[in-house]
């Protein structure tokens, strides 16, 4: 048999899903070629195999096990603290390519990789570089630091301070007053986010790239927001949550449409909804259409990611730090307006009832996103689309 038939004939072995266990693992073995690497990398593997990977001795097979995005990532865990480098980092740079659906990391993970001393016993990676691999991986849940905020560890009282404003007051309070001098120095300077007249003494001339982030997260004074209009320097404004609800009106008369388009579903704006659905442009009117429908930031966002991103956008999906609840969802699916219940067609938690509704739905973007999305979508609709 020819080398290259053999090879072939390996492969098809490894991603045989009724291959006995026992035979999966003898292709772990260098002699094996290719097969093992490939198998680790790109299937479910009973749980014997994964066990027999983590083990492994060869770097590149558990570093391929850690790029695996069919295992349970909970199994994953021993990777966190590998004796090499290259394998923590991959754990934590997660699959490549990156998949449409980003899968956070457990909590014991992401402990695991941020708390460890060096980035591997074998030097190839800093501790630093594995951090900006779990960042620009999006592997860290939203949710993570409020969890960590009363974590033991300092490092990771130190890591909830960057997310200041997701944090509760009282946890905010908590790491102002931390035992640790870099954790109370770090929460004392992002605690100036929400100051409006720190915000403005810190601030650098309106304008600048810099301050772009700012105007758009941070408590602004009233000084800072019609300096920001006599700059026409609003488009911050219309994404800052904490834009007082003068400056949303004056926003919602702007000529710019884009402007008016940013504010429409925006759960604090008032009355100025009921004037942007007379809007001239189509989109700012359907916008604010859905608005009384928007009642928090967590439908919001849930809005966004639909008017935001059409059916075949690719951008990674992560889980959001909150979810609307199932009831909002359930009424998106009933109304009249399509992109709520597109809105409803992309959520997987829906109710079969109501997937089966969604799927002999007049607009095909619904019939689409629920076919993309959730797992009940039925075969019928799957074959057609």
């Amino acid at each position: 048999m020819s080398d290259s038939l053999r090879e072939l004939w390996l492969r098809d072995i490894a991603f045989n899903t009724a291959a006995p266990a026992d035979v999966l693992i003898r292709l772990l073995d260098e002699a094996a070629g290719e097969a093992g690497l490939l198998m680790c990398e790109g299937r479910d593997l009973p749980g014997a195999v994964t066990d027999a990977a983590l083990r492994h001795p060869a770097r590149r097979i558990r570093r391929a096990l850690a790029g695996n995005r069919h295992v349970d990532p909970a199994r994953l865990a021993p990777l966190a603290s590998d004796p090499s480098g290259l394998v923590r980092a991959q754990l934590a740079g997660g699959t490549r390519p990156q998949p449409r659906w980003v899968r956070p990391l457990p909590d014991d993970i992401l402990v695991t990789l941020l708390t460890a001393q060096d980035g591997g016993e074998d030097g190839r990676v800093t501790k630093q570089e594995l951090v900006g691999e779990l960042w620009s991986s999006r592997q860290i849940p939203p949710s993570f630091p409020r969890v960590m905020a009363g974590h033991d560890h300092p490092v990771l009282r130190l890591y909830a301070t960057s997310q200041w404003q997701s944090l509760t007051a009282v946890q905010r309070k908590a790491l102002l007053d931390d035992p640790d001098p870099a954790v109370r120095e770090a929460a004392r300077k992002v605690s100036r986010e929400l100051d409006p007249e720190a915000v403005e003494a810190d601030l650098p001339s309106i304008g600048s790239r810099s301050t772009s982030f700012v105007l758009g997260t941070c408590a602004l004074s009233p000084a800072v927001v019609e300096q920001c209009f006599a700059d026409d320097a609003v488009h911050p404004l219309a994404r800052n949550r904490h834009t007082p609800a003068d400056a949303l009106a004056r926003l919602a008369r702007h000529p710019d449409a884009e402007i008016c388009r940013l504010i429409a579903t925006r759960p604090d704006l008032g009355p100025e909804a009921a004037e942007l659905r007379q809007d001239p442009d189509e989109d700012v009117r359907m916008r604010a259409r859905l608005q009384p429908s928007i009642r928090t930031w967590a439908e919001f966002q849930a809005v966004h990611r639909v008017i935001g991103h059409g059916p075949d956008c690719t951008c990674p999906i992560t889980k959001p730090a909150t979810e609307p609840s199932p009831d909002w969802y359930a009424t998106c699916a009933a109304s009249e307006e399509p992109v709520l219940r597109r809105v409803a067609a992309s959520w997987l938690g829906l109710p079969a009832e109501l997937v089966g509704t969604l799927a002999l739905d007049d607009d095909e973007e619904v019939r689409i996103r629920l076919a993309c999305h959730h797992p009940l979508a039925p075969p019928p609709l799957l074959l057609v689309l």
